[in-house]
């Protein structure tokens, strides 16, 4: 019977489970966002957040500021350590996610660089929402550990 998990891991991997499916959408986006702030180009945001969104302003927000002061912030990339589909519509999806922040540092023009703090995981309830230029960020919130 080895040869049926064999088959079966094949066909997870094919098609995985609809909770994976939405970590990679959640960790592609995340990859984009932490370009933005490596590149301390906050333009870049809209291909991460849906307009409008309170956490792209806070984000260009704080991509202006390091940039203003000289600096860039590298590895600000969020791991997805777990990710349960709550929710879900062809235009709108709501999952319970729990993550952490990488190490992250920001770089100064000067070539010297500042460590950021370390995370915790947190918890949070995200919304995804599908645009014409696919799916986007449209809200966050933070999650009591038992909640």
């Amino acid at each position: 019977m080895d040869w049926l998990w064999v088959i079966i891991l094949v066909l997870r991997q094919a098609s995985p489970a609809p909770d994976d499916q939405w970590a990679t959408r959640l960790a592609t986006l995340d990859r984009e966002r932490a370009a933005a702030f490596a590149t301390a180009d906050p333009r870049r945001l809209e291909r991460v957040y849906v307009a409008g969104s309170s956490a792209r302003t806070q984000d260009s927000r704080t991509i202006r500021t390091y940039a203003r002061r000289g600096g860039r912030v590298l590895g600000a990339e969020l791991r997805v350590l777990s990710c349960r589909v709550v929710r879900a519509t062809p235009a709108r999806v709501t999952l319970d996610v729990v993550d952490v922040l990488a190490p992250a540092q920001v770089a100064w023009r000067d070539g010297s660089s500042t460590e950021l703090p370390r995370d915790q995981p947190s918890r949070r309830r995200v919304t995804l929402q599908r645009t014409p230029e696919g799916w986007r960020l449209a809200g966050s919130v933070g999650l009591s550990p038992r909640s």
